[in-house]
């Protein structure tokens, strides 16, 4: 098993140029790509494994474990991680080779998560959620461990992925078939590019229908249910014109059901609801009335994800593999005609 000084050796470079390189840390200490690439291929042909990838995979056995460390973003998305952790779980059913870690970071400071920083409790890393600042991070930067990205797109990392303009379209299809002309968003600022998508997806297909959305349609919240209800709220409160909502996620439109509940509101015989079914699916589904959600299959990217994860362990070079998966569409009560006005 090769060791870092000999890597330093391969390289020519200093045993500290060394550890700022596979630590992630080039870009901020300034070190030159040309540096970083000799790094990088004495590495790969030393097949030099640091850390916690030294001490468990020097002996190949029956009784080895492989750590993979989950990153999930510290914020209004902590409430998805169950289904995300069901998802691990099938795909671990009856396997012992496999322990999953989970280690949560403030949205955009990945870089100054430590445990990710040093690489030296797990073998791989699966980072969920990630901001626009820690993807140009992990693009800026290469790490001694395979990292897979959960419904991120790159170039660099294995990922796994949904067409996220297409969810828009699909509900914007579903609305329009029902003849839904005027249709409030209600949706969380723009600070996720996967959000944005789908909203463009949503407002293309009206656009191209010839139904454009302004700007006064589209309501800004945070994506949960105080934010859904605050939302509906202002939308009725206005009284925009409008005969259905679509909603960001499942968060938003359920707290938007309540508010239309309590106003006496009938759903969908005065208003209909849609949503991007990125909570509970039995939340959804029980709900009342039952709310309409094209469905982000979050179990099924899980299980892809720790597979690509358990495939790249020990071959740092893999290349990148990115899978994209289907979305599908549940209609249940909160969805119908539009009313004649």
């Amino acid at each position: 098993m090769s060791t870092i000084r000999e890597v330093a050796a391969c390289a020519g470079v200093s045993l500290s140029t060394v550890s700022i390189v596979i630590n992630g840390q080039a870009a901020v200490r300034k070190i030159t790509p040309e540096t970083c690439q000799k790094v990088w291929d004495a590495v790969r042909e030393l097949d030099y494994k640091p850390n916690i990838a030294a001490r468990k995979l020097r002996h190949a056995g029956a009784n080895d474990v492989i750590t993979i460390a989950l990153f999930w973003a510290n914020d209004f998305r902590t409430t998805m991680l169950s289904r995300f952790l069901q998802g691990m779980q099938r795909q671990l059913s009856g396997n012992s080779d496999v322990e999953i870690n989970v280690m949560t970071y403030i949205s955009g400071q990945l870089s100054r998560q430590r445990s990710f920083m040093d690489g030296r409790r797990f073998h791989a890393a699966i980072v969920a959620n990630a901001s626009e600042e820690d993807l140009a991070f992990l693009e800026e930067n290469e790490f001694p461990f395979p990292v897979i990205l959960y419904n991120r797109e790159s170039e660099r990392y294995s990922c796994v992925t949904v067409d996220e303009a297409e969810m828009g379209q699909k509900a914007a299809a579903e609305l329009l078939l029902r003849g839904h002309h005027n249709i409030c968003i209600l949706t969380s600022p723009g600070g996720y590019s996967y959000m944005r998508e789908r909203d463009e997806g949503v407002q293309t297909a009206f656009q191209q229908a010839g139904y454009p959305i302004y700007s006064d349609r589209i309501l800004l919240t945070e994506s949960s249910l105080a934010g859904g209800a605050a939302a509906c709220r202002r939308a009725l409160d206005a009284m925009i014109p409008c005969t259905a909502f679509y909603c960001a996620s499942d968060a938003i439109a359920l707290g938007a059901l309540r508010v239309l509940h309590d106003r006496g509101i009938r759903v969908p015989e005065q208003i209909s609801l849609i949503s991007i079914g990125n909570g509970e699916p039995a939340f959804a589904a029980y709900s009342i009335p039952a709310l309409s959600n094209i469905y982000l299959p979050m179990e099924e990217m899980a299980e892809k994800c720790l597979e690509l994860a358990r495939k790249s362990v020990g071959t740092h070079d893999l290349a990148p593999m990115h899978i994209r998966l289907e979305t599908k569409v549940y209609l249940r009560e909160s969805l119908g005609e539009a009313p004649v006005r």
